[in-house]
């Protein structure tokens, strides 16, 4: 992507004024903003106790992801995937390293500040959808917005925006259990997506799904990563990870080069 951002030369930047100046800026922050990684890990553990007992499971990962990647991380079972998603998803502590997140390093924030910054950059795609059973389709995806104190009706509009661009604007009333797994997941992506975060976060989004609905899935996960946002998928299949644009193997708690 940076290879399209114009390389104009310094004694031309220097002659610009009024719209030409206002342009350059924009494109100049546009390249930075492609240099600057979503996700920065060093040096990361994480352990969890058993009574007085310390069981490792992240063991110093150094990790990077640009903003606008597409990538996968794959390892077999307690491996430490999940684990790691968690932390990246500010859903979990971690022990000793660091991680930055667009810029913000996480360890030194509040849990009120840990919560905010993850509602407004990141959204969740689980395995298990995570659907509320007792709401349609149409509140599931626009849950995010309520608690962002956004108007019933602007939020019913784009959770509708949503449903349509997902080919589930015929389902919008339904209850989750009145729903297949592939149609469930096209609802927890949309809700993923309602407030418009930069990154997605994906816990084995094919795990319940069977061939023909995952390779929808994987789709709908390459068309929204081409709009420009950066996508982390955890999975164990590697037909899954191949359609990602970088796989990242991990291993007893370490990423295996």
């Amino acid at each position: 992507m940076l290879d399209s951002v114009p390389n104009y030369s310094k004694p031309f930047r220097e002659k610009q004024t009024g719209p030409l100046k206002k342009q350059q800026s924009a494109v100049d922050t546009l390249g930075m903003a492609f240099e600057k990684p979503m996700i920065s890990v060093q040096s990361l553990t994480k352990s969890y106790h058993l009574g007085s007992m310390a069981v490792p499971v992240l063991k110093g990962i150094d990790l990077s992801v640009k903003t606008g990647e597409f990538v996968s991380i794959m390892g077999p079972s307690g491996s430490g995937k999940s684990t790691l998603l968690n932390v990246l998803g500010i859903l979990d502590r971690y022990d000793d390293g660091e991680y930055i997140l667009n810029g913000t390093l996480i360890k030194p924030l509040s849990e009120t500040e840990a919560a905010r910054y993850r509602n407004h950059l990141i959204g969740f795609v689980f395995q298990s959808f995570n659907l509320l059973p007792f709401k349609s389709a149409l509140d599931n995806v626009a849950m995010p917005l309520y608690y962002r104190k956004v108007p019933r009706k602007q939020r019913e509009e784009k959770a509708k925006k949503l449903l349509e661009r997902m080919g589930m604007a015929h389902r919008m009333d339904h209850m989750p259990a009145e729903l297949s797994g592939g149609q469930r997941q096209r609802i927890a992506i949309a809700r993923a997506l309602v407030t418009d975060p930069p990154l997605i976060l994906a816990d084995e989004p094919t795990g319940n799904l069977d061939s023909k609905t995952s390779e929808e899935v994987m789709e709908l996960f390459t068309e929204i990563n081409r709009e420009g946002k950066t996508l982390v998928v955890i999975t164990h299949d590697e037909e899954i990870a191949a359609r990602t644009r970088r796989v990242i193997h991990l291993q007893d708690g370490r990423i295996r080069n």
